[in-house]
Formats: C-alpha cells, sequence, structure tokens
C-alpha cells in the first residue's frame, strides 16, 4: 500500500467507472470504452487507469488511441501515471537514455521499448526475430517509465525524438 501516489483520492464515479473498466480487462475492448468515458473521470484515475490498461494488455490494440490518450495534457501525469517507485527509478535515469526494442516484422510505429537490453533479447526470440536495436532517447522525451511486468519499459510518442544507435544481432 506505500507505493501509491500521493494524488489519490477516492472517489465514487473514478471507482464506478474503474469497475466497468475490469468487465474488459485483459482485452482490446477495455482501452476503447476507457477512451469513451475517460472525460468524466479526475485527473489522478486518467492517468492511474491508462497506466493499468497499457500494462495490463496492449497487444493488437489501436496505437493511435493510445498515443492520443498518453498526449493528454491533464495535470499530474508524472506522479498520477506512474507509481511512486517507478518515479524515482524515472528520476535517477541520465539525461540520454539508452533503450532497446525487438522489433515485429513489418512494424512501422511503436511507441515502447525497454532499458533493459537483455529483456529486449527476450523478445526478440519470442517475436523470433534476429536483432534487436538501440535507441538514444532524452530523459525529457519519456512520457512514462513502467516497472510492473519486470520489462523497464518506457514509453515515447514521438518516433521522431528517438535516435536509432545500432543492431545488435540475437
Amino acid at each position: 500500500m506505500n507505493d501509491i501516489s500521493q494524488y489519490f483520492r477516492w472517489n465514487p464515479l473514478d471507482a464506478a467507472i474503474a469497475k466497468e473498466i475490469l468487465k474488459y480487462e485483459g482485452t482490446p475492448e477495455a482501452i476503447g470504452y476507457f477512451s469513451r468515458v475517460c472525460n468524466r473521470l479526475s485527473d489522478y484515475s486518467y492517468w492511474f487507469l491508462l497506466s493499468t490498461l497499457w500494462v495490463s494488455y496492449t497487444g493488437y490494440s489501436d496505437l493511435g488511441l493510445w498515443k492520443q490518450l498518453f498526449s493528454s495534457n491533464r495535470n499530474r501525469r508524472k506522479k498520477s501515471i506512474m507509481k511512486p517507485s517507478e518515479v524515482k527509478a524515472y528520476d535517477y535515469l541520465p539525461y540520454f537514455v539508452t533503450a532497446y526494442r525487438a522489433h515485429r516484422p513489418n512494424e512501422i510505429d511503436c511507441i515502447a521499448y525497454t532499458i533493459n537490453k537483455d529483456t529486449a533479447f527476450r523478445f526478440a526470440k519470442e517475436r523470433k526475430v534476429d536483432t534487436i536495436s538501440e535507441y538514444k532517447i532524452k530523459k525529457t522525451d519519456i512520457v512514462a517509465l513502467f516497472l510492473r511486468r519486470g520489462e523497464d519499459e518506457i514509453i515515447v510518442l514521438d518516433k521522431g525524438k528517438i535516435t536509432f544507435i545500432k543492431k545488435h544481432s540475437i
């Protein structure tokens, strides 16, 4: 219970919406439902539920919708989208972050990268690709750092903000 944002405040509307979202958890319908009702959420619940949905399920869902939702100008993003432990880890990141991605075949856009090379190699094996790409990214271009799945995952919405360094063979 100590890894909860200082901005969390229980309210009945947020709770009711979260309960409804849980019906769709682990499916692409969850983010669709969220997008339809998110304007009724408090700022904290918007960011918290968005991050929870991302961590719960991102497979084969609308990347454009995720980008739009992550781009919101709602208040308190950093300390609401990340758990306090993730904020602390984010704060310790260097100015330039080295990140990796095991791109799917024919992938043209993505927003998720890992800062853990071993995780990228694991994804490469799962995706049956023989390389991972290495990038340099400014910390200020990182929307969030998620440690919840053990992937050391960062979100970067604009692929124009990342610099390709090199490919690593598996």
